[in-house]
């Protein structure tokens, strides 16, 4: 029994070692591929991601004051090398294994999201697609850590971190995406629109010079008149419509759950008017099409 019970101990303590060096790695291979361009797991933590969501998508940091706090992912390797260490001096790796895998998870939370709003954006077609292996095995091993924590007794801890990461990552990304995609609608309702044109018009400027279009049109309230060309009905009561050209450019409008009532009632077709502030353009070289995207937007009551 004695004997039984140290070979189970060191195959356990085996694969802790090996789950915080496969952490350590991968943390330094590329992630994701957004549009070609290839993003590390470090990339968070020197800023990169969002320099080349900026540069190539125009999807900039909505709270560039808090760029700090993503420093606190360099915990990942840091920790995850004195797990290792802890491990193989027969320590306790509790804490530093728990805090490790848990931002590890919570990075790769991030990096999911992210990449789930570029393929709503029209930049590949879907998410699993776009993560790479490296970032599938990152997420393994810190669950592999965490679970394999020494002492390997307490399950209810090791539950509670393997859940911690993922639920704050979500947390923190739904209350982004609520205060700068889906800003109250009512606001919109009550500020006059910069300029009101139809649909074709808006696209077509953007097609010709997207810079010029960008200035001219970048948070500024728009009144668009259009036919719905896609109409997604979210499973938060959230929704999108959408307006495309025939070069399969199209302008997206992000509504709230305020206005699921009226949304329910129209269908593929519709003519519609929106209003809401121009937040950027992006365009995919995938699928050779441009997207503009609205935000705080809502039906223009004075059609």
């Amino acid at each position: 029994m004695i004997k039984d019970t140290k070979t189970k101990l060191g195959t356990l303590e085996a694969l802790h070692f090996l789950s915080a060096m496969v952490l350590l790695l991968t943390f330094f291979m590329p992630w994701v591929s957004w549009g070609g361009t290839m993003v590390e797991g470090y990339a968070l933590a020197t800023g990169d991601f969002f320099r080349i969501s900026t540069s190539q998508f125009k999807l900039d940091n909505p709270f560039p004051q808090l760029s700090f706090s993503f420093y606190a992912f360099w915990l990942v390797p840091v920790l995850a090398v004195v797990s290792a260490a802890f491990v193989a001096l027969k320590r306790k790796t509790v804490p530093f294994s728990y805090i490790a895998g848990a931002a590890a998870l919570s990075l790769f939370s991030i990096y999911y999201l992210f990449t789930g709003v570029l393929v709503d954006l029209g930049v590949g077609k879907s998410v699993v697609s776009m993560l790479k292996p490296a970032a599938w095995i990152h997420m393994l091993a810190a669950a592999l850590l965490i679970i394999t924590a020494i002492p390997f007794k307490n399950w209810l801890p090791k539950i509670a971190w393997l859940i911690i990461g993922p639920v704050i990552a979500y947390a923190g990304f739904k209350f982004i995406e609520k205060k700068t995609m889906a800003e109250t609608f009512a606001a919109t309702e009550d500020v006059k629109a910069d300029f009101t044109l139809d649909a074709g018009s808006l696209i077509k400027e953007f097609l010709q010079n997207d810079t010029a279009a960008r200035n001219k049109y970048l948070e500024k309230v728009l009144v668009v008149n259009g036919k719905i060309s896609k109409l997604e009905l979210l499973a938060d009561s959230s929704s999108t419509v959408s307006f495309a050209d025939s070069t399969g450019s199209y302008a997206i409008f992000s509504l709230e759950k305020e206005q699921y009532k009226k949304i329910k009632e129209l269908k593929d077709g519709d003519s519609v008017s929106m209003k809401a502030v121009c937040s950027g353009s992006m365009y995919s070289e995938i699928l050779g099409s441009t997207a503009i995207t609205f935000k705080r937007a809502t039906f223009n009551s004075n059609k």
